[in-house]
């Protein structure tokens, strides 16, 4: 008896050694059919042999003002994959939602949901968690429902530049305004800061009707002053315009902060593909000598960086440029800069992006003027090459007589691609989905297998014998199975069979 319950409490703690359960309690953003609300929520992540389960607790939709308790939103037995050292768990299944647990709550609406078509993309890294949860309530409320979860995927920290629709400002100095994260002249160091003038404003003339920043050049003892806005800081340190000491720049060790309390930097740890931005320019005066505005962005590893360079600097990262934006009168125009990538080797930490009202510096007119609005990182979702004839990044659909090595490959440095599969009558589908780094974008590629109905779908359930690797029915391979569940075999012979664990 005594050797019995040894055994027994053995088997317990190993079994419980093989779970590990992980909460994360951060903001969340419900997104129902475009409108948003933000709560508190933790949402439970469980490993258990091999395999992982999801858990959003407690989950609660807003009807206005009025709460609506859903309950417990739990994807379980997800296969993990792996981007570097991070945890990428994606799912889509068929659940019924739980009653939750929250005190005060008396009612869980649900379990009365009946099953709800739920996907799920989630990364865990850096004990970090970063989700995107989508639930179809279509059928029963007429609702798309769509779950932000974490810092990053609310605020954008890491991956996009704060305010970039200019609608937030903070008063820098007397009674100047800055955008928040940006600044100008009226916030700059040096020892001409004092001189340099005011070049930046609120304006009510953005492209819809909304707030944009005006950026504006100004005459000082009758040399032009280009107006200048950065995520950095200004530096004012000589008389002489392209001095390079005149410049933008951001250093991550510097402690001082601007009038909202924040620091001269923007902070970036992600590889954007491109910087996107609308612009409307005119000169006060056409300068047919220097026609053009300019906007330029370098990701650095967060150590100190000036632009314009004073020397060869070695902490780059990537940089966009446009030094050619012309005079656009009364039209709004989008612009796109895409980042060259001149190290593999230096981390981004930061993004010094600074946009002037002349390409050359002390040139142009008094009256030039900058209004810039809508300003986004965008990151690339699609892939660059799959190993498939007329294979094109904007075609989403393929049909093969045959399997063959996929081989997908993302068009962009931090995107990723997960894939999952299906039996078809005819054979499989296979669904490649790629991720873009922030997680809010994405685009599916669906490859149908038709090989004459050979595929899992069509594999003769067995029972177990020695075997060598076990996959899921949507082909993603496991280490250990799970008791109850039917998964595929392949012995050391190659042949493969649906077996009952």
């Amino acid at each position: 008896m005594i050797m019995k319950r040894l055994s027994t409490f053995l088997l317990t703690a190993i079994a419980t050694l093989n779970v590990m359960a992980t909460d994360y309690t951060d903001h969340l953003l419900v997104m129902v059919n475009g409108e948003g609300s933000e709560q508190q929520a933790t949402i439970s992540v469980t490993e258990h042999d091999g395999l992982y389960d999801l858990n959003l607790r407690n989950f609660i939709l807003m009807n206005g003002d009025e709460p609506m308790p859903v309950g417990n939103v739990e994807l379980t037995g997800i296969v993990p994959q792996r981007k570097g050292e991070a945890i990428v768990l994606h799912a889509a299944q068929n659940i019924v939602v739980t009653e939750g647990d929250a005190e005060g709550v008396l009612f869980w609406m649900g379990p009365m949901l009946g099953e709800l078509p739920v996907n799920v993309v989630a990364i865990v890294e850096d004990d970090q968690l970063r989700a995107l949860i989508t639930l179809d309530l279509m059928d029963m409320l007429q609702q798309m429902v769509e779950v932000r979860f974490g810092e990053a995927m609310l605020s954008g920290k890491g991956y996009h530049i704060p305010n970039g629709d200019f609608e937030a400002w903070h008063t820098s100095t007397g009674s100047y305004v800055e955008p928040n994260a940006w600044h100008s002249f009226e916030s700059a160091s040096g020892l001409l800061a004092a001189l340099a003038g005011h070049h930046i404003e609120k304006s009510d003339k953005g492209r819809d009707g909304s707030v944009c920043a005006r950026i504006f050049a100004t005459s000082i003892f009758g040399i032009v002053a280009n107006g200048t806005m950065t995520t950095g800081r200004m530096n004012a340190g000589a008389m002489v315009a392209n001095d390079p000491n005149n410049n933008a720049y951001l250093d991550m060790s510097a402690t001082d902060v601007d009038g909202n309390g924040d620091p001269f930097y923007v902070s970036l740890t992600s590889h954007p593909d491109s910087l996107a931005f609308w612009v409307k320019f005119n000169q006060g005066t056409t300068n047919a000598s220097h026609p053009y505005a300019t906007v330029s962005a370098v990701i650095t590893d967060g150590t100190y960086y000036q632009d314009p360079e004073d020397k060869e600097y070695t902490n780059v990262v990537a940089k966009a440029a446009n030094h050619e934006i012309a005079i656009t009168g009364d039209d709004w125009r989008r612009i796109s800069m895409p980042f060259n990538y001149v190290s593999e080797s230096v981390q981004p930490k930061a993004i010094l992006v600074t946009i002037s009202t002349n390409a050359d510096a002390g040139q142009g007119s008094s009256n030039d003027e900058v209004l810039v609005d809508d300003l986004t990182l965008i990151y690339n979702a699609r892939l660059a090459s799959l190993n498939v004839d007329g294979f094109a990044p904007d075609k989403f659909s393929y049909e093969l007589d045959a399997d063959v090595d996929l081989q997908p490959v993302a068009d962009s440095r931090d995107a990723f691609v997960v894939k999952s599969e299906q039996p078809t009558a005819e054979g499989h589908q296979v669904l490649l989905t790629v991720y873009a780094a922030d997680l809010l974008s994405s685009n599916t590629y669906t490859i149908n297998i038709n090989n004459g109905g050979n595929g899992i779908a069509d594999m003769p359930a067995v029972g177990r014998t020695a075997a060598e690797s076990f996959f899921t029915l949507g082909g993603q391979q496991i280490l250990t199975p799970v008791s109850g569940h039917v998964y595929v075999v392949r012995r050391s012979d190659g042949s493969t069979a649906k077996v009952m664990f």
